[in-house]
């Protein structure tokens, strides 16, 4: 575990940044957490408190706030313990303007008296690979081709039958629920397999509705634009953000998910694409 865990999530139009941290290294049975949040002096913000399942986690004092130029900095100290294991902390959520606007951090992994369960970068850093496309423009240049030198042939035998028409693609949410199906029923794939279908098929079903470019956003970025679409429904996104972090659900787990896991999944995803699918009344414009 790196000794000083930075996570910053920093909206380009946002006047608010909120960066989380672990001060030190871990103990075999805690160490401090620190939130440190910047904002124009005078902005009235309302700051979650951080939580990780099976974590206690308690304030130390009352914070401190620092007025530097125009800018007030808030920080922030908890302490943390738990027993030996792999634990998240959520990302905290930042809200100001009667809660129209947000920021959130991105969240912490850290390991208490254990070494991390998988050697490598984390899932939500590593974006899974993007879907295999078909080459198109060159199947299509290659069929013109042998279909312009067949009716030189054929041509003079018998009149030229009409061309079929070109078969209609599948709307998102079809496409994305029978990717899913698939996933879900294929055998071969394991539990984490699955989670890793389960977030790559709402990435591509998101750009794809949504129209902004999901499958090669992270996680922190795709939830912060979807908190500003006006229309879309709030529990929609803690749907989406249970699919995008499916991974980390299986891989950070002190022990293996039971049945409902991939259950929830499926509600998620399935009520999800309801309230998202055309003329669904999701504005796409934030």
């Amino acid at each position: 575990m790196i000794p000083l865990l930075w996570a910053c999530l920093s909206l380009a139009a946002a006047p608010v940044t909120v960066r989380t941290w672990l001060d030190g290294a871990p103990s075999q049975v805690g160490g401090q957490l620190v939130v440190q949040v910047t904002a124009p002096a005078g902005l009235v913000l309302d700051l979650s408190e951080p939580e990780g399942l099976g974590l206690d986690l308690r304030e130390e004092g009352a914070g401190r706030v620092e007025a530097l130029g125009g800018e007030q900095v808030i920080t922030r100290r908890y302490s943390y313990s738990g027993q030996a294991g792999s634990y998240i902390v959520e990302p905290l959520v930042v809200r100001w303007g009667d809660g129209a606007q947000q920021v959130e951090s991105q969240p912490l992994y850290l390991d208490l008296g254990v070494e991390p369960p998988r050697q490598g970068a984390l899932a939500d850093i590593v974006e899974p690979p993007a879907m295999w496309a078909p080459p198109w423009l060159l199947i299509g240049a290659g069929a013109a081709l042998v279909g312009s030198l067949g009716l030189l042939g054929y041509g003079a035998l018998r009149r030229e039958a009409p061309a079929a028409a070109p078969q209609a693609a599948l709307p998102p949410d079809v496409a994305a629920l029978r990717a899913w199906e698939r996933a879900r029923d294929d055998e071969a794939l394991d539990l984490y397999g699955k989670a890793v279908a389960v977030s790559r098929v709402f990435r591509v079903y998101a750009e794809a509705s949504l129209r902004f470019p999901a499958a090669s956003w992270t996680t922190g970025e795709i939830l912060a634009h979807l908190g500003q679409l006006q229309h879309l429904p709030e529990p929609n996104l803690h749907r989406a953000k249970r699919l995008l972090r499916a991974t980390d659900r299986v891989k950070y787990a002190e022990q293996a998910p039971g049945p409902e896991f991939l259950q929830d999944l499926d509600a998620d995803l399935r009520a999800f694409v309801a309230a998202t699918r055309p003329n669904a009344g999701v504005e796409v414009a934030g």
